[in-house]
């Protein structure tokens, strides 16, 4: 009998590492109606991405960086306006899946609402591979 402690070789796994960025605040263009278009309103995003190893050494560059991934969520959401909340959502979720050390990457953009009775709205997309 195998006593809890010790496992075979072929049950353990590789670990996981995410990482996650949460309420990051990011003023953009978005919406389809005139008030909305007329100026930038904040959105917040949330992020969790999954590294392709788990850092064997304590340094910054075997990770993805928080401060260029949330430079490059700011850089994408100043490239246009965004008539929806899916499509910015998309378009974040690829520019943070571009990292070179990201394996897989779920985006969530949630946007306070002025039309509907809602406390917010929210597009949620992963990309992986």
């Amino acid at each position: 009998m195998q006593t809890p402690d010790k496992q075979r070789p072929d049950t353990i796994t590789m670990p996981q590492m995410d990482i996650e960025i949460t309420a990051l605040r990011v003023p953009v263009a978005l919406g389809v109606h005139d008030f909305e278009r007329a100026a930038r309103q904040d959105v917040t995003v949330d992020l969790v991405i999954t590294l392709k190893a788990v850092p064997a050494n304590d340094s910054i560059g075997e990770t993805a960086h928080y401060d260029e991934v949330a430079a490059a969520v700011q850089q994408t959401a100043d490239l246009k306006h965004y008539d929806l909340i899916e499509t910015l959502a998309l378009a974040i979720a690829e520019r943070v899946h571009a990292f070179p050390d990201v394996a897989r990457v779920t985006a969530i953009v949630h946007k306070t609402p002025r039309t509907v009775a809602a406390e917010r709205l929210s597009a949620r997309i992963s990309l992986q591979g």
